[in-house]
């Protein structure tokens, strides 16, 4: 639906772009003002501009390669926009301040120099955000939990080591990964980058805290080899998942859903598949009670409504069930409920989602809307932990964030 909503307003801002380059273009040289360019600059320009569409219903090898171009495209044209409408607005602000007319003509040099300045500097930063994206940080976190685990517990003992120090307390050392997104932009090279980092890091679990895939199993390149890749992964617990809003078979146009007529909530089986072949344990609205000790809850995503069949259950209805002296972690794609679960006496809540807005000045606009957009929150007795994820949505770009394997050490003290 948000891509049918924000249609028109694409339309519009790519033909306010076309109009700007083409004025620079002229202003380069008298053959840039020519047919004999424009022409074939704005058929490039349209199929360009159109490659979200193409991606969202072209199928075989054309769908993947118009994925890889809309992906760049997006973020390339968003920075595009932001730098002219800035200048823009700068340049109608200053004749407006010198009692000018703002229909008089344009001084060629200056446009020359000030377009060439915004052209080459979106090109650079939008190679800097490609190879930015690529590279994965490893992003720690200390957690305290006030309760007391079973004697027959077992813990990491270097993870103990990096702990507060409080009694010899036993510790659990959390690898949480999100948003891998694996698909057009995410793939196998990325997917080694992950390991090497979790290897090191020695988990005694290891979370997927929803978006595995981007909505089209298609797009994945060498699903096997990634889902051996997984399953090379070693921990004293396991690996556990929860679905995401992007773990279902939907058409997505843009990084929007397209079609939200009936709210889609099936995941393509191979991605279940998937999942079992890369021994990783799927939570949907299910508790497990690991090693007699705590309790560990995979929540179905927010995105589930009533209508297409499927009912998210409550936190209260989650949690209250459960011996409430046990440790309680949820894994929750989405942050939007964590009010509801530190009232329902959860513990510790891991998600992801919101790419901490992945691109500048996305950053900035999230921690509007999310109490925890990012980073670790404590309410009351209850931690939230919300990664930036590991992969990328929509523009295969960073700026301003970082791809990242969040490494949470929680300790139990008594």
């Amino acid at each position: 639906m948000g891509a049918v909503l924000l249609s028109p307003l694409y339309i519009l801002l790519n033909l306010y772009l076309i109009s700007r380059m083409l004025l620079w273009f002229s202003t380069l040289h008298s053959f840039l003002g020519t047919p004999w360019f424009i022409a074939p600059f704005l058929s490039c320009y349209v199929l360009i501009a159109l490659s979200p569409l193409m991606a969202a219903f072209s199928h075989g090898k054309w769908k993947q390669v118009s994925r890889i171009i809309s992906n760049y495209w997006l973020g390339t044209l968003m920075y595009m926009l932001i730098f002219l409408l800035l200048f823009d607005l700068g340049r109608i602000l200053l004749r407006l301040s010198r009692k000018r007319s703002l229909f008089d003509p344009i001084d060629i040099d200056s446009y020359r120099i000030s377009g060439g300045i915004i052209f080459f500097g979106v090109i650079l930063l939008s190679v800097y955000g490609i190879v930015h994206a690529g590279k994965i940080r490893k992003k720690h976190y200390d957690v305290n939990i006030c309760k007391r685990l079973s004697a027959s517990f077992t813990h990491t003992p270097d993870c103990q080591t990096k702990c507060p120090p409080e009694a010899s307390a036993p510790a659990l050392r959390i690898a949480l990964i999100a948003d891998l997104h694996l698909g057009g932009s995410v793939g196998l090279p990325h997917a080694r980058k992950m390991k090497k980092i979790i290897d090191r890091m020695q988990p005694d679990l290891i979370i997927y805290a929803g978006d595995i895939f981007d909505n089209d199993f298609d797009a994945i390149d060498k699903p096997g080899e990634i889902a051996a890749v997984f399953r090379s992964l070693s921990s004293t617990y396991g690996s556990y998942a929860c679905w995401g809003n992007h773990d279902i078979d939907e058409v997505i146009l843009a990084g929007f859903t397209f079609n939200s007529g009936s709210a889609a909530t099936t995941s393509d089986p191979r991605m279940d598949q998937f999942l079992i072949d890369a021994n990783i344990r799927l939570l949907k609205d299910e508790t497990v009670l690991i090693n007699d000790s705590f309790y560990l809850i995979g929540r179905l995503d927010a995105s589930c409504r009533q209508k297409s069949g499927i009912i998210r259950k409550t936190a209260a209805e989650l949690i209250r069930p459960l011996d409430a002296s046990r440790p309680v972690i949820v894994i929750d794609h989405q942050p939007s409920e964590l009010s509801e679960l530190a009232a329902a006496d959860a513990d510790l809540v891991l998600s992801g989602h919101t790419h901490d807005g992945q691109l500048f000045p996305g950053n900035i606009t999230t921690r509007i809307g999310w109490k925890n957009s990012c980073g670790k929150l404590v309410l009351g007795n209850m931690t939230s932990i919300v990664t930036s994820g590991v992969g990328v949505w929509g523009p295969a770009m960073r700026i301003g964030t970082d791809s990242e394997v969040a490494e949470v050490d929680v300790t139990f003290l008594s």
